[in-house]
């Protein structure tokens, strides 16, 4: 895609924007033919100020002036009315638009592969979908419909002035256009760097707030919030310099306006005045309808400049938008195959995968699962046990090898579909700022109160859920900050137990978790576990002795396999990890 900010004006990228006001075409051209009838009102103002003053007073007939200034009042309130349509309209417009491309985006951005999260600021992409939306709206509320206005008007008025008026006096008043120009030009340039400057510092301050808040808790920990201030500052401070370099342009541009326009008047003054002095052509009326005319045409020559801007602004921010709803690489991959019912069994077939070229995570991994099976992964940190639930789930695909489920490779499943038959536990709980019910039933209305507190009863946590101060109407805050730990986790169980999958799969799910919590996971494992298929990675090595086997990973490749007491009477990397936790526990 080419680059916005090295033309003045990207007319293919221009043309995929326009795509989005077709469902609104009607809005569209309805605000069109608003602008073109508000320029020819804007300019009959002029002339018939001119017949007031020629015509009527002058000519002091009370009942032509009495018309004329009823049919001016008339034109006044048509002008306002038009006004009020046209900014109505064209906002109408640019709000409708940006809610169709932020939904899209939004929906494009959740088929994305976890891949992109990780390598993607998060405060970038909330500036994609919000700020940089909003500024595609000015587009059309204050960019091309207002541009096109605007010259229109520029022409009508100047088309009138030279058939209207003495074409010496429009001659000489507008001499200084071409000097208008130049300052434009200047202005133009000069501002469109400002801006995208202005964009980027307004990215960046949004990555390293969200960030820093989000990882408050570090901070205050670790005592570094004076240091983290100071990068603060760095940062706010060359988003002020970046605003304040467009103030700059401005600060400047908008004085020269206002003297080349009162240089005009003066002009107009100048040599209407002494023609009249003269006994020439130009009439009193001419003269005031002169100046303003003059007044009428440098407010959009003044504002065309700040338009054009305003239109490269949203430009850019819809190269940055569109790059992200182009980017179809960044899209997980995704088969069509459904199984309904799934069965449960899983099969990983010298199966290598890595995260990095040349950084490799797995070798050679092969393990079956029968259905209704629960195995378990243990091993050392980085051994690759989270990798193989990352690689199950379809959030990463892998590099070699072959993983089947009920004997179909993964790749060609729905994962969609999929995914609606397996449950995931992980031990960093993300719970949304919400209620414990939407939390546990995740949209899915189809679970009342009623199959929520049997389940938790099942698990053995309905204390807990109706120890809650307001039970399932709780608002756990963002993140689900104010549960502990253990809390969190007995929701996320609950969670995965109420949709009764036909995989189940646990992340290190009771690492973070008390010695009565344990026991509560434990009591509800063994029913969440029962006839169906369980994988789980384990730190806690007492958590899954019950498990049917129990698969060692050792740097990526597998180096036993077996049922608890198989691996304990072998003496190998299993005992080994046995020892040393129960050990450390003694």
């Amino acid at each position: 895609m080419s680059k916005v900010g090295g033309k003045a004006f990207d007319f293919k990228l221009f043309t995929k924007v326009m795509a989005y006001a077709r469902p609104y075409r009607g809005l569209f051209w309805g605000s069109v033919v608003l602008t073109v009838v508000l320029g020819a009102l804007g300019t009959a103002r002029p002339i018939i100020t001119k017949m007031i003053i020629d015509d009527a007073i002058l000519a002091l007939d009370g009942a032509y002036l009495l018309n004329l200034s009823l049919g001016l009042v008339s034109l006044l309130i048509l002008e306002s009315l038009g006004q009020f349509g046209f900014m109505y309209a064209a906002n109408w417009l640019g709000q409708s638009i940006i809610k169709d491309i932020r939904i899209e985006l939004y929906d494009k951005l959740q088929s994305f592969k976890l891949g992109f999260y990780d390598r993607t600021p998060i405060g970038q992409l909330v500036t994609r979908v919000v700020s940089d939306i909003e500024t595609i709206a000015q587009i059309f509320s204050q960019g091309i419909l207002v541009i096109f206005g605007d010259l229109f008007r520029i022409v009508i008025m100047l088309v009138a002035m030279f058939f209207y008026f003495n074409p010496i006096l429009v001659l000489i008043s507008l001499s200084i256009i071409p000097v208008l120009f130049v300052a434009t030009r200047w202005f133009q340039r000069g501002i469109k760097g400002a801006f995208q400057r202005v964009r980027t510092e307004v990215s960046n301050l949004n990555t390293f707030v969200q960030e820093h808040l989000g990882g408050m808790n570090v901070v205050q920990a670790f005592g570094r919030e004076q240091q983290e201030s100071e990068k603060f500052r760095a940062i706010n401070a060359r988003h002020r310099d970046a605003n304040i370099e467009s103030i700059y342009y401005y600060a400047l541009f908008f004085p020269i306006i206002e003297v080349l326009s009162a240089i005009s008047i003066g002009l107009a003054v100048w040599y209407g005045g002494m023609n009249a002095a003269q006994g020439g052509a130009v009439t009193v009326g001419e003269l005031t309808a002169m100046i303003i005319f003059i007044g009428m045409l440098f407010r959009p020559l003044r504002q065309l400049a700040d338009r054009f801007n305003t239109l490269q602004m949203g430009m850019v921010a819809s190269e940055r938008v569109l790059k992200l709803l182009e980017s179809d690489h960044e899209r997980e991959a995704n088969g069509t195959k459904r199984l309904r019912p799934l069965r449960g069994a899983i099969e990983f077939e010298s199966v290598d995968f890595h995260y990095n070229a040349g950084e490799p995570i797995l070798h050679e991994v092969s393990f079956a699962v029968a259905p209704g099976e629960t195995v378990a992964v243990v091993g050392a940190t980085g051994a690759g046990k989270s990798t193989i639930i990352s690689i199950l789930m379809g959030f990463y695909p892998y590099a070699k090898g072959r993983v089947s489920i009920d004997g179909e490779e993964l790749k060609e499943l729905d994962l969609h579909d999929l995914r609606q038959q397996l449950a995931l536990v992980l031990q960093d709980v993300f719970l949304f700022s919400d209620t414990v019910r939407s939390n546990i039933i995740l949209g899915d209305d189809s679970i009342n109160d009623d199959a929520i507190l049997k389940a938790a009863d099942a698990i053995g946590i309905s204390e807990f859920i109706e120890g809650l101060p307001d039970g399932l109407d709780y608002n756990v805050q963002e993140r689900g900050g104010v549960l502990s730990a253990g809390q969190r986790q007995l929701l996320a169980f609950l969670r995965a137990y109420i949709t009764n999958p036909a995989v189940l799969i646990l992340d290190e799910a009771t690492s973070s978790i008390d010695s009565h919590t344990e026991e509560l996971i434990q009591r509800a494992l063994i029913a969440l576990t029962q006839n169906r298929t369980s994988v789980i990675i384990a730190h806690r090595l007492s958590t899954i002795q019950h498990a049917d086997r129990i698969i060692v990973l050792d740097k990526g490749r597998v180096v036993e396999m077996g049922s608890h007491q198989q691996l304990l009477e072998k003496a190998g990397a299993y005992y080994n990890l046995y020892e040393k936790q129960f050990a450390s526990v003694e």
